[in-house]
């Protein structure tokens, strides 16, 4: 290394939930180690050879026992009271905590589990010694990605096209966002927290509406009958603002014809994040399970081309 100081390899704490006994933290003192490195502390005892002290390990035990407790890949688990953004803001303090008490001894890593259909976004993320957050490379599988419509979807939460697009990019591994009205409001009360909006400010549904077609590449509207209303508003807000958007009248179903313009049209205009819109329930009903269909096939589409 000729006049350059050797770089001393500093052991890394891993702050990650998993299931068996409540793991969460996971030690690689090798620098040839791949991955976090074995499991060093669960939820199940603490004693003095951990790296924290009793009382932290407690607070984290909590943390990691209430993960431990779902059950994601269950039928009969409901999730829509789980939040994922509160769960991360517990996980990172006391990645904090632990960082404050370990100092330069060790780095502390904060890694979001898989679970998280949103855990490609900051999915690791190292803990500075002034709390600072400094975002990491994640760990990749040495597989090849498969072909993906977009990016990142994004809607506002509400009832109908809003939640089909959103629910359909949680179950296909899709990370999934936009703005929600102040209260996170919608026609059958708060958004469910599983959706991982953000709430504005101020305003309600015409602003978030702006906010997701300002912050996405373009607007898919998926419509039944007339387009009208908040729908409309969409469309108008798209076009003042140079977006593009497309309009799919689904009054018919969807068909083949359909999907393979949608794709095309995805790809003409490079879209990297895809904000979907389009009536409430009450107004159309069916329109949440039409859109989650829609994107679905053209997902199989992409998947197994022609």
């Amino acid at each position: 290394m000729g006049n350059a100081e050797k770089i001393t390899f500093v052991p890394v704490l891993t702050v990650m939930v998993d299931y068996g006994n409540a793991p969460f933290l996971w030690l690689a003192d090798n620098p040839d180690q791949g991955g976090v490195g074995p499991n060093w502390c669960d939820g199940t005892f603490w004693d003095e050879s951990l790296p924290m002290s009793e009382g932290l390990w407690r607070k984290f035990a909590d943390w990691a026992i209430e993960f431990d407790r779902t059950s994601f890949y269950s039928d009969d688990f409901n999730a829509d009271d789980w939040d994922w953004l509160a769960f991360h803001a517990r996980g990172l303090q006391l990645s904090r905590w632990l960082k404050e008490e370990v100092g330069a001894a060790y780095r502390v890593v904060y890694d979001k589990p898989y679970e998280d259909p949103n855990h490609r976004i900051d999915e690791r993320t190292e803990i500075l010694a002034d709390g600072t957050l400094l975002p990491l490379q994640p760990f990749r599988s040495p597989f090849p990605e498969p072909r993906r419509l977009c990016e990142r979807i994004v809607s506002g939460g509400q009832t109908g096209a809003d939640r089909g697009a959103l629910d359909f990019a949680i179950k296909h591994g899709y990370i999934h966002g936009g703005w929600a009205p102040h209260g996170r409001l919608a026609e059958d009360g708060v958004i469910p927290a599983k959706y991982q909006l953000m709430e504005i400010a101020e305003g309600g549904y015409r602003q978030r509406t702006r906010r997701n077609v300002a912050d996405s590449d373009a607007t898919l509207i998926v419509n039944l009958g007339e387009l009208d209303g908040g729908t409309l508003a969409t469309q108008v807000f798209a076009e003042k603002s140079g977006k593009p958007c497309l309009v799919v009248q689904a009054d018919s179903g969807i068909s083949e014809g359909m999907v393979d313009s949608v794709i095309a049209w995805l790809r003409q205009h490079d879209v990297k994040i895809l904000n979907v819109a389009g009536p409430r329930e009450s107004k159309r009903p069916g329109i949440c399970r039409l859109t989650s269909d829609m994107l679905t096939a053209m997902v199989d589409s992409v998947l197994q081309p022609k």
